[in-house]
């Protein structure tokens, strides 16, 4: 599972505007365009459930909203450590507070960050037995 994790959030980070499908042969992501992708295309067309290859590929829109909770967390991740550093340790009531809000958005993010990769990953797990 984590392994199918990696594999998502990798595609993702190298490829963010292109759709991508599931090889699972190669056990990666390729591009549509490409012939591994034409060829997972054609098989796809061929059978019946036609829920498998919809599952199989992670779209553009997928890899904005994953990426764009991936950054945000580690931005809020970032001025955490910063405003930490910066006071010493031992920051001011007010921008204690503020500390703690700012963590709570990185908790929320990663909450975030990690259901994205496996539920796409349990997709790709499904996929992989349908057919």
């Amino acid at each position: 599972m984590i392994s199918e994790m990696a594999n998502v959030a990798a595609e993702c980070i190298k490829h963010p505007t292109k759709p991508s499908v599931l090889v699972p042969e190669l056990g990666r992501y390729v591009c549509p365009d490409s012939e591994e992708g034409r060829r997972v295309a054609a098989e796809a067309s061929r059978s019946p459930n036609a829920r498998a290859s919809a599952v199989s590929r992670i779209n553009p829109q997928f890899k904005l909203v994953f990426l764009t909770a991936a950054v945000g967390t580690l931005l809020f991740i970032v001025i955490c450590v910063a405003l930490h550093l910066y006071t010493d340790g031992e920051p001011p009531p007010a921008l204690s507070k503020l500390i703690d809000g700012l963590l709570d958005m990185a908790k929320i993010g990663f909450g975030a960050v990690v259901g994205l990769l496996g539920g796409k990953a349990l997709q790709a797990q499904d996929e992989a037995r349908a057919s």
